[in-house]
């Protein structure tokens, strides 16, 4: 997909989108919609939501994109007003939680001494490799959605931590706080899962 749309980043093609080109329009929005809502669906986002959350997405790029200058990936601008636009749809929601019960759960594994008060243990062992990518899919599904967002773009999505950042309007301190909830939630599952 990247090569295929390399020349969504040349200058002349982003004069076309801004100018509302409608085979540029119609490139770009074939191009990214359905993985707009594949990703809404893969953040345990109702189908209904997802949809008005892509229209919004949609609206909003075409809203802000004379300001856009270009120094990022058309897909990369897309994907951070999407992701803004899920997390304004979880606080709308009140689902983001006040405090993160994670915190709670990884105090009660250590000892005085931070050590561990349990060893680790190993999920490999219980599960075959199909089962645990199924096991860590339904992990994920429960995560906050940006712990999710954050986990699936650096981690999954393997993106620089400006990018991240820069797409979920986030501190690098808040990424990594993120980051950091969002694997122990994530090791957390699996290790009770994997042992069932």
């Amino acid at each position: 997909m990247a090569k295929k749309n390399e020349h969504f980043r040349s200058p002349e093609f982003l004069e076309k989108l801004q100018n509302r080109d409608d085979l540029a329009v119609t490139e770009v929005v074939n191009a990214y919609t359905t993985h707009l809502y594949k990703a809404g669906m893969g953040m345990g986002i109702s189908e209904e939501k997802v949809q008005d959350i892509c229209h919004n997405t949609w609206a909003t790029f075409f809203e802000i994109l004379p300001r856009f200058e270009g120094r990022s990936h058309v897909r990369t601008f897309l994907f951070g007003i999407f992701y803004n636009k899920c997390s304004e749809a979880y606080r709308q929601n009140g689902k983001f939680e006040k405090a993160d019960p994670i915190e709670e759960v990884m105090e009660s594994r250590f000892k005085d001494n931070d050590h561990w008060s349990n060893p680790i243990s190993e999920p490999e062992r219980y599960v075959n490799q199909a089962q645990m990518i199924d096991i860590i899919e339904k992990c994920m599904e429960g995560l906050p959605v940006q712990q999710k967002a954050a986990f699936s773009l650096k981690v999954v999505e393997q993106r620089s931590t400006e990018e991240v950042c820069n797409i979920l309007d986030v501190t690098n301190t808040n990424l990594r706080q993120l980051l950091y909830r969002g694997k122990n939630r994530l090791r957390e599952c699996v290790e009770k899962m994997a042992q069932m």
